[in-house]
């Protein structure tokens, strides 16, 4: 008979925890939200990077090849990815391209998310 009584008092979630439940989710989603934004402009600039070997040639030199991706980062709106930490090198008529950076995005307060990127090519 206890038992019974119980059962006949439960109603389902409270408001609390379906409000709880709200935050949690809205949370999660805008983590998920930023991290797809930050993937999407490395997938930007992974086919930016794909096609420099129909412009590239022997005889491009290192400034050329820094001048072209900056353009193209220009033309795609992709300001947010350092340059300053591309690596171009060449040697032998062979350009050697390492990009390795992170990006932060600001979440609230003192929480960020941090992705580390690293593209290496060989022209």
């Amino acid at each position: 008979m206890f038992k019974h009584n119980l059962k006949s008092r439960q109603a389902g979630a409270s408001f609390i925890s379906i409000l709880a439940f709200l935050v949690l989710l809205v949370f999660s989603l805008n983590f998920v939200v930023r991290i797809f934004a930050l993937h999407w402009d490395d997938k930007i600039l992974v086919s930016i990077l794909d096609d420099l070997p129909e412009v590239i040639h022997r005889d491009t030199s290192v400034k050329e090849v820094r001048k072209l991706l900056n353009s193209r980062l220009d033309i795609n709106r992709m300001r947010m990815i350092p340059m300053n930490e591309l690596v171009i090198t060449k040697h032998k008529g062979q350009i050697k391209l390492i990009w390795q950076y992170e990006r932060r995005e600001h979440v609230m307060s003192n929480v960020d998310i941090a992705l580390t990127f690293n593209h290496e090519y060989d022209f």
